[in-house]
């Protein structure tokens, strides 16, 4: 466990990361990853990469405060009143069909207030981190980490769980707004400074949501009924809110 006294959550995280990716891409999965195991406390089947990942955060998190995870549900420390929400694979459909769109959501909290968060793509390394120093985004296994700033030349956003709403889909069809659905809602609003907008229509579960919330405090945000949306373009938010407001 990661409990030096001189090793900050935030390294504990990166470590925890940089351990599931070593997994992953040098170890490779086994038969045993694939394997469906029961409903989570998310309400998805949880599969065997699902768990061993979580146990990989465990293992690093838990001495900083009690987990909440979307496999196990809330794994205590009664010793620390610090609140860990973990998705420990957000896009897991992803991972098992090798399609390179999956990673880990980390949100912690302080007094119910989120104060530290971080999103990894462990597809291609990119790490989101945010703290008292701000949003920054780095590689898994480097230190060097460059503030976000917003992308001006955004041509697609993206709308998770678009397969859901053929309604929404024929709104933003009919309003020339493109869009791609690629399959993690934690990973997309972490990439939400880069695209024009990301939109969701469903439940929100806060195993997807808290850490990318946190991310995206300085956007644009919209949220009633079953859709949520934010975007660092006002224009395309006003548009695309538009649409889905109630009258």
């Amino acid at each position: 466990m990661d409990n030096e006294p001189n090793v900050s959550f935030i390294e504990a995280a990166l470590r925890a990361n940089r351990e599931l990716s070593e997994l992953l891409h040098i170890k490779g999965l086994d038969v045993s990853h694939h394997q469906s195991f029961e409903v989570g406390a998310g309400g998805d089947r949880s599969a065997g990469i699902d768990l061993e990942a979580e146990q990989i955060f465990i293992k690093h998190l838990l001495p900083f405060g009690e987990i909440i995870s979307e496999e196990s549900g809330v794994i205590e420390n009664p010793s620390s009143s610090v609140r860990i929400v973990l998705d420990p694979i957000d896009g897991s459909d992803n991972l098992l069909s090798h399609l390179p769109y999956y990673g880990t959501s980390i949100a912690y909290f302080e007094n119910e207030i989120c104060t530290k968060a971080m999103i990894t793509n462990l597809a291609n390394g990119d790490v989101f981190i945010k703290d008292e120093n701000g949003l920054r985004q780095g590689k898994i296994g480097k230190n060097e980490f460059s503030l976000v700033t917003n992308n001006s030349f955004s041509k697609v956003g993206i709308f998770e769980r678009s397969y859901c709403s053929y309604v929404a889909h024929e709104k933003l069809l009919i309003a020339h707004i493109k869009y791609r659905s690629p399959g993690a809602f934690a990973l997309s609003l972490a990439y939400a400074h880069d695209v024009s907008f990301v939109l969701y229509e469903g439940a929100m579960r806060s195993y997807d949501v808290e850490a990318g919330l946190f991310m995206c405090e300085d956007l644009h945000s919209f949220y009633e009924g079953n859709i949520f949306l934010v975007s660092k373009d006002k224009e395309i938010f006003d548009k695309i809110k538009s649409l889905f407001i109630s009258n």
